[in-house]
């Protein structure tokens, strides 16, 4: 379908780009905030000074739902991508076009715009904080991803016009990807707005192509989810590119060694020290590590407990990040002691021997103990008491020896499965911009 929603920051050229490209293809030409404008009587600016942001939000939200469906071009407010109502409504039957440039740039362009500020920052700095928290929902609801400095609107008007929505892939390049990942389907594929996968090594045991390519249709995204088997980090990058990927999500080994082959990794990896999530946007490849969100979120309501971590590799700095970001008092559990000593000095916590392991209100296992029925517990069984949740972050089987263990002494259990679905969840947004329904996700993974 020849629609075309325009998205990104003020100043990104948004309005007169889709002036011009809806003139090159014969389309209706909305803008959303000419509209609300219209609708209120007076400008934005006299509606964010009389009336709030948060009612120009709602108009803008009134003006969108109302918007006609079938071929347009669609510019957007800035903000509009905020609000979860217009994400999904834009994102139907549509493609998406993200306009950027670097702060400088805008701040130059919307001198003289008349807006009133966001926040108290200066202007610079404001557009900096903006792009920060807009961002990564620009980029996941984005087919294509357009750099407008330097350029004039008519210029990146037919570069849009040229590509239809698809992102531009060689069809050499490509075939030779799928003939590596054995996809046959290169006719079907290569014209897909949105391509994705899972790359690791091995990576044929994940369902995360069944969970992505259940939700996709059922939140209208048009994109495909393949697996990327690669023999190491940048070769995984490599067929990314190659492919026109837009995205990935990144499994064992290569989450530690992805973190140098992107471009701009999130303080949450820089904390970690891992990558588990690449979207890519005009050329940049930008790193996200939704693990600790998998981990904090089933743990909310503990927050300000004492916390024992057991184990000191890629997942326990994972959790002590997700403990310490809930307000936990933490300590490091691990049989090699040098090794829960430096994970301990990176987050400035504690670490104390197994022997010595005492009483706390939590209990996250972040070891491979428990996988098999034969393991060992990771702790010892009197710490296991009434009133202690235990998480254990083994997801294979969804009932550990250690949740036995725990239940039967009466204490609150947190199946890792747990982790899988939320941090599964904060990825889809990541990649799609688009937020799943965390219950959608348990019925098609048990399905």
């Amino acid at each position: 379908m020849e629609r075309y929603i325009l998205i990104g920051l003020r100043g990104t050229g948004k309005s007169t780009i889709g002036r011009i490209l809806a003139g090159k293809l014969a389309l209706p030409f909305f803008d959303t905030d000419k509209l609300i404008e219209k609708e209120a009587g007076c400008s934005i600016g006299a509606i964010f000074s009389s009336s709030g942001e948060e009612a120009f939000r709602e108009m803008e939200h009134t003006v969108i739902s109302r918007l006609p469906r079938g071929p347009a071009v669609i510019a957007t407010g800035g903000g509009a991508v905020l609000d979860e109502r217009n994400r999904l409504m834009l994102r139907r039957d549509s493609h998406i076009i993200h306009l950027t440039a670097d702060p400088e740039t805008l701040e130059e362009r919307t001198r003289r715009g008349g807006r009133p500020p966001l926040t108290s920052l200066d202007p610079t700095g404001e557009i900096r904080h903006l792009q920060e928290i807009r961002g990564p929902l620009y980029r996941g609801l984005a087919d294509i991803c357009l750099n407008t400095k330097g350029e004039t609107a008519r210029d990146v008007a037919e570069m849009i016009n040229r590509s239809g929505g698809i992102p531009a892939r060689s069809l050499d390049d490509f075939g030779s990807v799928m003939s590596r990942i054995g996809s046959s389907a290169i006719e079907d594929l290569i014209e897909s707005p949105q391509l994705f996968g899972i790359t690791g090594n091995p990576v044929s045991h994940s369902r995360s192509p069944h969970l992505y390519n259940t939700l996709f249709p059922e939140y209208s995204i048009p994109a495909r989810y393949l697996f990327f088997q690669a023999d190491s980090a940048l070769d995984a990058v490599s067929m990314m590119q190659a492919a026109g990927a837009k995205g990935l999500s990144v499994t064992i080994p290569f989450k530690e060694t992805m973190i140098s082959a992107i471009d701009r990794p999130d303080a949450g990896c820089d904390a970690i020290g891992a990558v588990n999530t690449v979207v890519s946007c005009d050329g940049t490849l930008y790193g996200h590590n939704t693990d600790w969100i998998g981990i904090q979120l089933p743990l909310s309501g503990l927050k300000g407990s004492d916390a024992l971590v057991i184990g000191a590799g890629g997942a326990a700095a994972a959790a002590v990040y997700a403990l310490q970001a809930l307000a936990m008092d933490v300590t490091i559990i691990n049989r090699n002691m040098r090794r829960g000593e430096a994970l301990a000095e990176r987050f400035g916590c504690s670490a104390a021997p197994v022997d010595q392991i005492q009483k706390a209100d939590l209990i996250v296992n972040a070891t491979p103990l428990g996988m098999k029925d034969e393991d060992e517990l990771p702790v010892p069984g009197r710490v296991l008491q009434p009133g202690v949740t235990v998480f254990d972050l083994v997801y294979t089987p969804p009932l550990t020896p250690l949740l036995k263990k725990a239940k039967a002494a009466g204490c609150a259990i947190i199946p890792g499965t747990e982790m899988f679905i939320h941090q599964a969840a904060a990825q889809f947004q990541l990649l799609t911009g688009i937020t799943p329904d965390i219950n959608r996700i348990r019925e098609v993974m048990a399905s």
